[in-house]
């Protein structure tokens, strides 16, 4: 699949003629726009009955350490859910 040309003759002259402050203005908005994009296309399958048992299945980890641990694990997804 060809991919669109996103890099045009105006597009290029206009980059060349930019000074430092628009240039970084420029980048940060292209950074912004990539970052929101991978974050609307992330999609992460997380089964936490799954992460409990292979957690559990650690030696050394017993019940109370599991708990804590998979408090951890909730409330850090809360957070990052809450974030964007």
């Amino acid at each position: 699949m060809p991919k669109e040309t996103l890099l045009t003759r105006e597009l290029y002259r206009k980059i060349k003629s930019m000074d430092k402050a628009s240039m970084e203005q420029t980048l940060n908005n292209v950074y912004e726009m990539g970052a929101k994009e991978a974050l609307a296309n992330a999609e992460i399958d997380l089964d936490m009955d799954r992460l409990r048992s292979e957690i559990g299945a650690v030696n050394g980890i017993g019940e109370k350490r599991l708990d804590q641990i998979m408090e951890n694990i909730k409330r850090n997804i809360a957070y990052s859910d809450n974030k964007t």
